[in-house]
């Protein structure tokens, strides 16, 4: 079998990163469990779903994964620098599955990071460090690998807008995507083009904005022509997912695209409203509705 060693745990990194475009896309479940090191299979996740993966032979965990709404949710408290909560028994005392993440602390090795917005899709968040455990309030602290030595001010700022940017294409970018394409089904809210390859999860708020949070309920599956549309405010969205066409569109004569996609929807209701947990917030909506209006 494999044994622990840090060249092995760069490799693992390296391949993952490659598998994911650089931690950009998912990776499966399956490709997590397939994984194989020169022919001997190396699952990178926990076979039976738990959240953090030890290797009986190995003395420090191989990884650890956060889920969307998991009984142990991380929280984000700088940059690159996570609370992972550790897991308790039945009794409320620490599980036996902490030992090998304390032990990475000890040690100094670097632990895989996964998040898992839906079911078995994962993004690969990076390798981070073990940087404090907490066992009063059982939690650890990781931190990214990916961070420089402490320098200069300016230094440090640069490294924690480098981080936050890293942070926000591997995880808070994909994120909102999986979760809103996950709730329309891959289909555009709108015509329910059914390829998700030609689809955007779009904001209903911008995330400039106090209600721009990166949630499902701040998301849209439109297809390219109309998630333009709709950041131009040539279509606007009412809270009961009635749509409207700016009277500028309507009066023009063109051809058969301004007709079926502009003109032909003015008036129609979404053509793809998930299920009522996962809707468009009525009140973003309506706000950005009544944007719309006041540029008409």
């Amino acid at each position: 079998m494999p044994s622990d060693t840090e060249e092995l745990r760069r490799r693992i990194y390296s391949d993952v990163l490659t598998a994911s475009d650089g931690g950009t896309r998912p990776v499966s479940r399956d490709y997590l469990l397939g994984y194989e090191v020169d022919g001997q299979r190396l699952p990178l996740v926990d076979p039976q779903g738990r959240g953090i993966r030890n290797r009986e032979d190995w003395p420090t965990t191989l990884s650890i994964v956060t889920s969307e709404k998991g009984r142990y949710l991380d929280t984000e408290i700088a940059p690159g620098v996570w609370t992972y909560p550790l897991a308790i028994d039945k009794h409320g005392r620490r599980d036996p599955s902490n030992g090998k993440l304390v032990r990475a602390h000890e040690d100094g090795v670097p632990v895989l990071y996964f998040y898992k917005p839906i079911p078995k899709q994962y993004l690969l968040i990076g390798q981070v460090y073990v940087t404090a455990i907490d066992l009063g309030a059982m939690t650890a602290t990781v931190e990214l690998a990916e961070r420089a030595e402490a320098g200069s001010a300016v230094e440090v700022e640069i490294e924690r807008m480098w981080i936050d940017r890293l942070v926000r294409t591997r995880l808070h970018q994909p994120r909102f995507r999986m979760i809103v394409m996950d709730a329309y089904a891959s289909r555009c809210a709108i015509c329910a083009l059914p390829e998700a390859s030609l689809l955007d999860a779009a904001h209903i708020r911008s995330d400039t904005d106090p209600n721009g949070q990166p949630v499902v309920e701040n998301g849209l599956a439109l297809c390219s022509i109309h998630h333009r549309a709709y950041d131009a405010k040539s279509i606007g969205i009412d809270a009961g997912y009635r749509l409207h066409v700016s009277p500028r569109l309507l009066a023009m004569e063109d051809g058969p695209v301004l007709v079926h996609a502009i003109q032909g929807i003015d008036g129609k209701r979404l053509a793809v409203v998930p299920e009522r947990k996962k809707r468009p917030d009525p009140h973003r909506l309506e706000l950005t509705f009544k944007d719309f209006l006041n540029a008409q």
